[in-house]
């Protein structure tokens, strides 16, 4: 069974994200290793998994597809959300609404309700609407919020950005305690004079300047108090990749596999299964698109009632940003 450390609630990434409309961080070739690198850790595969669907072992309900979606917090539900936009809002999910949204409302793991839901999910793995439904909420809620925090931060290089994105999967994008925020934040604190490295990259912390791979080891040591999976795979990779001082990805690196064994992942290759990720832009304007990034949004949330109705809301995927907004 997959191992899920649960992302708390999208509610507060959304919120994070929803007036950040940047495009930062990875891009291209380092993008492409830093997601397969995830993917080795998560599923033992370079590829995502659309199809997967299981019990989470941690109590989060069902876990699903190539972000191990979970029923019980609230990311499962918008890629329902989205799918149901490009169907017409009539499809195979259209049983589970009400239960789906309360369930992410009330950030409950039951599954009772959820029959059948993992037969479903997988039916429609290779359905290219439900692919794009899926690659749009996974970049929206993670990767590109991953990104903004390594902006803010100023890395400049490919493993500690990588870095970034691996803890908002695994940790969540949020930024309270446990989660990619609250871990920098903690890490930040740790900051009490220069330190210098060999990365020819710094940062400026606490008005101290600090090398951008002291800061990342730093990091990853505040991470393995929080993620007992990552200090054993995710983390000691990363400090694999440290060691032989691969800063800047260009077509390979050398990883540790989950054995521990070394092995090596390379552009060559790509994360996505479906060759290339699907070129179908989604935007699903509940009002005007003219109003993206407007206070007239609101975070994203959740309700059963007039579920069959799911609302107006955005999800822009492409190059701007993504936004939820439901009304009930």
């Amino acid at each position: 069974m997959l191992s899920t450390i649960r992302r708390l609630s999208a509610v507060a990434v959304v919120t994070f994200f929803l007036s950040s409309f940047v495009d930062a961080g990875l891009s291209g070739c380092p993008k492409n290793l830093a997601i397969q690198l995830t993917n080795i850790f998560q599923i033992g595969d370079i590829k995502f998994q659309y199809s997967n669907c299981e019990l989470d072992n941690e109590g989060y309900g069902y876990a699903s597809g190539i972000a191990n979606f979970c029923t019980g917090t609230s990311d499962t539900w918008p890629v329902i959300m989205a799918y149901h936009y490009l169907t017409g809002g009539n499809d195979e999910f259209s049983k589970y609404d009400s239960v789906l949204a309360k369930r992410a409302e009330d950030k409950d793991g039951s599954v009772v309700g959820l029959e059948g839901f993992c037969e479903v999910w997988q039916n429609a793995s290779t359905n290219k609407n439900f692919i794009t439904a899926q690659d749009a909420v996974y970049d929206e809620l993670y990767f590109k919020p991953s990104q903004i925090f390594a902006d803010e931060l100023g890395l400049k290089l490919s493993v500690s950005q990588a870095a970034m994105y691996d803890t908002a999967i695994l940790r969540g994008a949020g930024d309270y305690v446990g989660t990619l925020g609250g871990i920098i934040k903690e890490t930040n604190e740790k900051v009490t004079g220069n330190k210098q490295g060999d990365s020819k990259s710094s940062l400026k912390i606490n008005d101290y300047t600090v090398d951008e791979i002291e800061w990342l080891n730093m990091f990853l040591d505040v991470r393995a108090n929080y993620d007992n999976i990552g200090a054993a795979v995710n983390i000691k990779s990363y400090k694999y990749i440290i060691e032989q001082k691969e800063y800047s990805w260009k077509h390979n690196i050398s990883i540790l596999e989950n054995g521990g064994q070394p092995g090596n992942i390379t552009c060559d290759n790509s994360y996505n299964s479906q060759s290339e990720q699907i070129a179908q832009p989604l935007v699903a304007c509940g009002n005007s698109c003219s109003e993206l990034g407007s206070s007239k949004y609101k975070s994203f949330s959740s309700s059963a009632s007039g579920i069959n109705s799911y609302g107006p809301y955005v999800l822009a995927l492409g190059g701007l940003a993504a936004l939820f907004n439901y009304y009930f």
